[in-house]
């Protein structure tokens, strides 16, 4: 996320394709980075095998600090 420093924090949330929607990860801390005179945070998660979505199921990074929610649309 661009222009954002310290206390950025994201979780990852799905929207089944009615719509109903669910928390996959609690909050976690986004990381500062510096890139020249841009100042971003990063976060990343890691799955432990297995987990499978649906067709038209969005996965979506959720933060704390700006509204709107980056997704990606499963497609099968």
């Amino acid at each position: 996320m661009e222009g954002r420093g310290t206390g950025v924090r994201a979780r990852l949330i799905t929207y089944d394709p009615d719509g109903y929607r669910s928390a996959l990860t609690g909050w976690k801390d986004a990381t500062p980075v510096s890139a020249a005179l841009t100042k971003l945070s990063t976060v990343g998660w890691k799955w432990k095998g297995g987990k499978r979505f649906g067709h038209g199921t969005k996965l979506c990074v959720e933060f704390n600090v700006m509204q709107g929610k980056p997704c990606a649309v499963i497609h099968r």
